[in-house]
């Protein structure tokens, strides 16, 4: 682990300088990731504008709930947007043989050998969101709650991870296959509690796709609304899937034979 931890501490600081090398596209590049955010709000605060609560949740409750998604999208883009989405170009290209010759785990590699630290600026107006909401619900927050809270966004992270990671090992078998925009129809999903639809989507949100649980749960453990089934579910889920894709990837390389084939 301290081995790996070691790597992973060399690519942030190779990608750091490789972004200060053009520090206005950076500073740019954050400004605008930084905005885009609030754009949604507006379609918000209109729907809102015309109703006390949608599915139940009233307007401070959802800042609650889109700023704790933001939280997640930030780590999800910065840390695996450009690798997971480069894939299908390194098994095209040949570079796939490249990283599996390397002395180190394969997924770990190609999955983690980029950052993009402009994407982080999602945490500021996530957070802005959170305070906000909270402040206005005048809710009281255990120090537990505040403990857990990271614990179910970095389960909210590694589920987004390993569902996007999946959905691309396919392309070992259809090289053209690329279900970048279906990851991100479906990711978006998480900007929605799953209680707000109800019925078969709810069932789908959770536990069949269950992008439905990636923000929701945090969010629902600041609110005070988070049952015991929902946040072991919440663990059970980020556990299961990364083991699944990991043994999805062991699977997938068995059939892959090189550039050459």
């Amino acid at each position: 682990m301290l081995r790996y931890l070691k790597l992973y501490g060399s690519f942030i600081r190779i990608c750091l300088v490789r972004e200060m090398e053009a520090r206005g596209n950076f500073v740019a590049g954050f400004l605008v990731i930084f905005c885009f955010p609030f754009l949604p709000l507006l379609l918000v605060g209109a729907l809102y504008s015309r109703t006390s609560s949608i599915g139940g949740w009233t307007l401070y409750q959802y800042l609650v709930l889109i700023g704790t998604f933001h939280l997640i999208a930030g780590p999800v883009l910065a840390m695996f947007f450009r690798n997971i989405f480069e894939m299908p170009e390194y098994i095209r290209k040949g570079q796939l043989d490249f990283y599996l010759l390397k002395p180190i785990n394969s997924q770990f590699m190609i999955t983690t050998r980029y950052i993009n630290f402009t994407e982080l600026s999602n945490l500021l107006p996530g957070t802005l969101m959170i305070i906000f909401g909270l402040s206005n619900l005048h809710l009281t927050i255990e120090w537990w709650q505040w403990l857990l809270y990271p614990v179910f966004i970095a389960c909210g992270v590694i589920i987004c991870y390993s569902l996007w990671f999946m959905m691309v090992i396919p392309c070992i078998w259809v090289v053209k296959l690329d279900l970048a925009d279906f990851f991100f129809n479906l990711f978006d999903t998480g900007r929605y509690h799953p209680n707000m639809f109800g019925g078969v989507v709810k069932l789908i949100m959770v536990y069949i796709v269950p992008f439905g649980i990636v923000a929701a749960t945090p969010a629902d453990l600041l609110l005070g609304q988070l049952g015991w089934e929902a946040a072991i579910w919440a663990i059970v889920a980020a556990g299961g899937l990364l083991f699944a894709s990991a043994r999805f990837w062991g699977y997938a390389l068995t059939r892959y034979h090189g550039a050459s084939s």
